[in-house]
């Protein structure tokens, strides 16, 4: 039954292309629309501080021609008062938006790593500070101790208290 059935090819939408896994790259070229060719309704709140995006005339990206304009043109659903010129400062604004947010997300990953690392730091000089100077002499000689085991004796250690003694 699954013989009679057609087989098709792959019809991706994006390109295969190797992504660079980092927050701060797009995958769109406009920034007005973010290549949807529809402006994003926090852009357009800036000119039309009312917008109701359910309820208002679709705003159409000049930029970048991305919108289907064809389609819905005899419907009257299109607002097309954003020019091009308006449509670059929307882009402009927006991509330094994008940059001040993923700046501040850099920043704010980079302290959380600092604080990360700073606490295993001072992990670590607590707990050898912690230390009298006896102590600190006998981990030295136990560590010393641990290093002069042949491989020979660490096998027979191996096999006699890991694995078991092959006899029993």
């Amino acid at each position: 039954m699954n013989n009679e059935l057609p087989k098709f090819e792959r019809s991706p939408i994006l390109p295969n292309v190797e992504e660079d896994k980092e927050i701060w790259q797009p995958r769109w070229d406009c920034f007005c629309c973010q290549d949807t060719g529809q402006i994003q309704a926090h852009l357009v709140r800036l000119i039309i501080s009312d917008y109701d995006p359910n309820r208002d005339r679709i705003p159409v990206c000049q930029g970048c021609n991305k919108f289907d304009r064809h389609n819905l043109r005899d419907y009257g659903v299109l607002d097309t008062r954003f020019d091009l010129f308006l449509c670059k400062k929307l882009d402009a604004i927006s991509r330094a938006d994008w940059k001040q947010v993923t700046e501040k997300q850099f920043e704010k990953y980079k302290k959380q790593l600092d604080i990360t690392t700073g606490q295993i730091a001072k992990t670590h000089s607590l707990a050898s500070s912690d230390r009298t100077s006896n102590d600190e002499r006998e981990v030295q000689q136990r560590k010393a101790e641990v290093e002069a085991i042949s491989p020979e004796e660490w096998k027979a250690m191996n096999e006699s208290y890991l694995v078991g003694k092959k006899d029993e």
